[in-house]
């Protein structure tokens, strides 16, 4: 066997239910790597504050595409909509087995928690080290970030790593998903409409929602619940109907319209749209015939498949590597060269922590019997061993 289906076998994500979807992990990739370029955004700003005097239109084309980065946060929130769904639209919809809630839950802590308690301690006993404060001070944050509170708590993200609010928010969704399901057992056009307000509701918080309240599900709701709605049509039809090119242009056409909300809209006009232009480009990533292939093809699923392991890490990567190399990127004069090179040397490093945490983490936890083999590894070592001599 050559070497690149040993590598892709040793990094391809382990799924249990059978239905692998490999645009779904290509729908991962688009969204982690905006949040990538986002913290990197801001890491070179703090950090190596090159100065750009006098910046050209490709300079600000990059700064404007990059300061939008954070939103694969919320096109996460949406794979996840989806994702979760499933086994609930396939009961409800199709007639399935109905879903084990106790299952369901302890899914989601042996899959989720083992990394993140592994990445949150690894920051937390490291933070002294790079001036974050003592462990005595972090403690408390600690506690509150392992039970998924320090939003609600502190108002605030964690000192320990910032990017564990949304995990909090992901939580929510997971414990309200068993309850949001039941909408499903309506009729189509009462379920879809039911969504589709919710969506709008939702959509609009930045009116009824007063502008210090945490960030909760309220506020990202709406992601989730379109991811919902579009494994609806996923299950009822989507699945089984061949993709075609007709059904790429709404993918093509929504990154422009997304954009153009940012130049010329409000804040309100944003947060109601972004949802439906998510929606589109998820749309054709299923349908769409050019968005699949480009979707699943090479390493891009695969990156995309380990995109947690990035997520957790990747801030903290990319803060030590501006830290060392920083100093030492050719400086271009221009803040699109310079930020081109920084990303190309950051991804690099995230990808090589990312990818052996990964392999060394996340992918055994992928694994839904790796508790009882952990527990007999363990009993194994405590049981007495009889040694035996050699009969001569």
């Amino acid at each position: 066997m050559s070497i690149a289906p040993r590598i892709i076998r040793l990094f391809q994500r382990v799924t249990t239910s059978g239905g692998y979807v490999p645009e779904i992990d290509g729908l991962r990739f688009v969204a982690i790597m905006p949040v990538v370029a986002f913290h990197l955004w801001g890491y070179w700003g703090r950090i190596e504050q090159r100065p750009y005097p006098d910046p050209g239109p490709l300079d600000y084309v990059l700064a404007f595409l990059v300061s939008l980065g954070h939103y694969g946060v919320h096109l996460f929130f949406m794979i996840s909509g989806f994702v979760l769904a499933t086994p609930f639209s396939r009961h409800a919809l199709e007639g399935a087995a109905p879903v084990d809630l106790r299952r369901y839950f302890w899914r989601r802590i042996t899959r989720l928690e083992p990394p993140y308690v592994v990445s949150m301690l690894l920051f937390f006993l490291a933070a002294p080290l790079f001036a974050k404060g003592s462990w005595a001070e972090l403690l408390p944050h600690l506690l509150a970030s392992l039970g998924y509170v320090h939003e609600l708590v502190y108002g605030t993200g964690s000192p320990i790593n910032n990017n564990a609010w949304s995990l909090e928010i992901e939580v929510q969704f997971y414990l309200l998903m068993p309850v949001l399901a039941s909408a499903l057992w309506l009729p189509p056009a009462s379920r879809r409409a039911l969504f589709v307000l919710a969506i709008l509701l939702l959509s609009t918080h930045g009116i009824w929602l007063t502008p210090t309240a945490p960030r909760t599900i309220i506020q990202y709701g709406q992601f989730f619940l379109t991811g919902v709605l579009l494994n609806d049509y996923w299950t009822t039809g989507w699945r089984d109907t061949p993709r075609t090119a007709g059904a790429d242009w709404a993918g093509v056409l929504a990154w422009p319209a997304f954009f153009a909300s940012h130049i010329f809209g409000n804040t309100l006009l944003v947060d109601v749209v972004t949802p439906w232009l998510f929606a589109a480009f998820f749309y054709s990533a299923l349908r769409g015939h050019w968005h699949s292939t480009i979707l699943s093809y090479g390493a891009i699923p695969l990156v995309g498949g380990m995109c947690y392991s990035i997520y957790l890490l990747h801030a903290r990567v990319i803060a030590a590597t501006v830290h060392a190399v920083g100093k030492v990127v050719p400086d271009t004069g221009t803040f699109a060269g310079d930020f081109t090179i920084a990303f190309l040397i950051c991804c690099t490093t995230v990808l090589f922590f990312s990818g052996c945490f990964f392999l060394l983490i996340e992918k055994p936890c992928m694994d839904p019997q790796w508790p009882q083999h952990a527990y007999g590894w363990l009993t194994s070592l405590r049981r007495p061993r009889t040694l035996h001599r050699a009969s001569e």
